[in-house]
């Protein structure tokens, strides 16, 4: 994500709460003002399911191309303005600051709860769709956009789908860090009050402190995410111990800091394993690319780079798995009898 200065995000959220009129909208959003009204009375988007790591499916509601534009062009400014008022637990869906020195991101929250011998993981279950149209109206009505007349209500049809924040567009991850900016603070409130560490990774809760968080303690910390329109996952709620592994977002928590457990390092490697096996045999058939084989790369150089992010670049392990990516993504084309005439350029 491009990371400006302060004083850019300052412009950027200043020019957009200035927004007083629905032509002051749509020329900031590059888009004529009855396009933009059409968009947000009916918005086009394709629903699909996607596979969750732990089984099931995922509904995704993707907007189409001239709805995401518009949406990219409105993130631009929302993530400027959240920025600036970020809640202090908030961590994932943060945009970036240079020189910053509270950086906000997946290893940066997982470290807040480096040394403490107990730890409560919960997890919000739903999360976009749990914040309503209505929700995302009120958040435009209210600090620090102030908006007046039909602009929340108009800005709320444009960023919802089936009156909710839909899985997939861009303005919904920014969005539900602002409908949280109140559970935010109550929970923040709660823990400092018994010396316990909160932070957020989107729909990623997170508890830890000296001491095991009583019953009475949980409950109370239920009721503030329940009073404010969440759901919890009970499945995924999980208590870790003093003789505990501890894991935040996926990351394992070691004495000085947070790293890749051994298990997503091994399930990488197996995947790129099979990326070149893959490819080995699509070349033997003569196969030079389809599209499912770049999802797939996609997908692996997505993985790699998180494991690039945490471990460093100079990690030994990480440059193993890098130049085994890229030799799965290059085999020697000299191995290979077979061609695919119909991939061969024939316009000279």
């Amino acid at each position: 994500m491009d990371k400006k200065t302060i004083y850019q995000h300052q412009e950027h959220k200043l020019v957009f709460c200035s927004v007083n009129s629905m032509s002051d909208l749509a020329h900031l959003l590059r888009t004529e003002q009855r396009r933009l009204q059409l968009m947000a009375a009916k918005p086009g988007y394709k629903s699909f399911p996607v596979p969750k790591k732990g089984g099931g499916e995922r509904q995704i509601e993707a907007p189409n191309e001239d709805l995401k534009k518009t949406l990219s062009f409105l993130n631009h400014y929302l993530q400027s303005t959240y920025v600036l008022e970020k809640s202090v637990a908030a961590f994932g869906f943060v945009t970036g600051v240079r020189n910053d020195e509270d950086r906000r991101n997946v290893l940066t929250n997982a470290n807040k709860h480096l040394g403490n011998p107990w730890m409560l993981n919960l997890d919000l279950e739903d999360f976009f769709h749990q914040v309503s149209r209505d929700k995302v109206a009120q958040i435009f009505a209210g600090p620090p956009f102030h908006f007046k007349r039909d602009i929340p209500d108009f800005l709320a049809d444009l960023c919802t789908y089936q009156g909710r924040l839909p899985m997939g567009a861009p303005t919904s991850p920014v969005l539900s860090n602002f409908a949280c900016r109140e559970m935010d603070m109550n929970l923040y409130l709660a823990c400092q009050d018994k010396n316990f560490v909160y932070t957020r990774y989107a729909d990623d809760m997170t508890f830890s402190g000296p001491q095991a968080l009583n019953e009475e303690s949980v409950a109370g910390l239920s009721k503030i995410i329940e009073d404010s329109g969440f759901r919890i996952n009970a499945r995924k709620s999980k208590i870790f111990g003093p003789d505990d592994p501890k894991v935040v977002t996926g990351l394992l928590l070691q004495e000085k800091e947070a790293t890749l457990s051994p298990e997503y390092l091994d399930l990488l490697g197996q995947e790129i394993q099979s990326l070149h096996n893959i490819m080995w045999s699509q070349n033997e058939q003569g196969q030079i690319s389809t599209r499912w084989i770049e999802q797939m790369k996609q997908q692996v150089r997505g993985r790699l780079n998180f494991a690039g992010f945490v471990l460093k670049r100079n990690d030994a392990r990480y440059n193993q798995l890098k130049d085994a990516f890229y030799t799965a993504c290059n085999p020697p084309q000299e191995e290979f009898g077979a061609v695919n005439w119909r991939s061969f350029p024939y316009n000279f």
